[in-house]
């Protein structure tokens, strides 16, 4: 009795339950696997092995098979089940499933990538709670955020020796001429951070009669706790002059501090608006800004190799769309 006290004080408790060191080990654990139900069961309440192996051994955990109430008992400790497997004490108190590995949420701009501030400024405090950000985008970039359970999956991911490519989509000022632009991003461009390379994928210019009026926008939307006078002492301002904007698409292996926007200024083009749209294979798509969503299938199995360090670095990833030779940017 004392043991199942234990277990239904815990699962009575889903924020205490999430909190768990054990919810996910350093390998994979995708619901197509299987593994011994004792690992299963301990993963997924954070009870020790041994409360796990007795629970099995004394033939109490069951497996609901469909949605009209049939359940199988399993057999022991060492037989194989699925990780995302429907399972009960006692045919009575259900043990929840495990966090997602991760999540994908497009973060709006003027939002932290916190989960509090004593600016009372938006921030991602009630932004999938159950599991942590992959990073961090800056206040003023909107995209994709990942959020994940894993740790080891999020050292993987932000790690530059593991060479993950984050695409950006930014409006910078000027008319971009795309080969100087793409030779001086491959040749590396010097910043306070050190040198920084990156990939130009795409560039596309603005009609003149639509600067002005976006320009307008992006100004009149900056919050008011800035102080414009000294963004305009600073030189910040100066972008919402310009006569010419372009829409350039890049990626980088690096998520330095502000690098995408200080690479691209020190090429000449200041950031007027920035934007993330992948993360390796993991693309925001039509997501709405605010919103999360699961991973895809193929996500989550790219995911998992990355977690379990099995991702080619001779493989890197193009969507289709942009598959094309650097000679045909223009």
């Amino acid at each position: 009795m004392l043991v199942l006290s234990l277990f239904s004080d815990h699962l009575c408790s889903t924020q205490a339950f999430f909190q768990m060191k054990a919810l996910y080990s350093s390998t994979a654990l995708a619901a197509r696997n299987y593994f011994r139900a004792d690992r299963v069961l301990a993963n997924r309440t954070g009870q020790s092995r041994s409360q796990c192996f007795q629970l099995l051994k004394d033939k109490r955990v069951w497996q609901k098979l469909d949605d009209e109430g049939n359940f199988q008992v399993v057999k022991g400790p060492a037989e194989q089940i699925p990780m995302q497997a429907s399972l009960f004490i006692d045919r009575a108190h259900e043990i929840p499933l495990p966090p997602p590995l991760a999540q994908v949420y497009c973060k709006p701009k003027w939002m932290l990538s916190v989960r509090s501030d004593p600016m009372q400024r938006p921030c991602i405090a009630h932004i999938c709670p159950n599991l942590h950000p992959v990073g961090r985008l800056d206040y003023d970039t909107s995209g994709l955020l990942l959020f994940s359970s894993s740790g080891t999956l999020t050292q993987q991911l932000l790690h530059p020796k593991h060479e993950i490519e984050k695409e950006y989509v930014a409006v910078v000022t000027g008319a971009v001429d795309a080969e100087r632009l793409r030779q001086q991003l491959q040749d590396g461009v010097e910043t306070s951070e050190g040198v920084h390379t990156a990939v130009l994928l795409d560039v596309q210019h603005w009609d003149s009669d639509t600067v002005r009026p976006y320009l307008q926008q992006v100004q009149a939307a900056v919050p008011s706790h800035y102080n414009q006078t000294d963004l305009q002492e600073k030189g910040h301002w100066r972008i919402f002059e310009a006569n010419e904007l372009s829409t350039v698409r890049l990626t980088v292996q690096e998520g330095k501090y502000r690098m995408v926007r200080r690479i691209l200024a020190n090429c000449g083009h200041e950031v007027v608006d920035l934007r993330r749209e992948r993360l390796g294979m993991i693309q925001l798509g039509d997501l709405p800004e605010g919103k999360v969503r699961d991973l895809t299938a193929d996500e989550l199995a790219w995911a998992e190799q990355v977690l379990q360090g099995k991702q080619s670095k001779k493989e890197k990833y193009v969507p289709k769309r942009l598959r094309k030779e650097p000679d045909a940017i223009s």
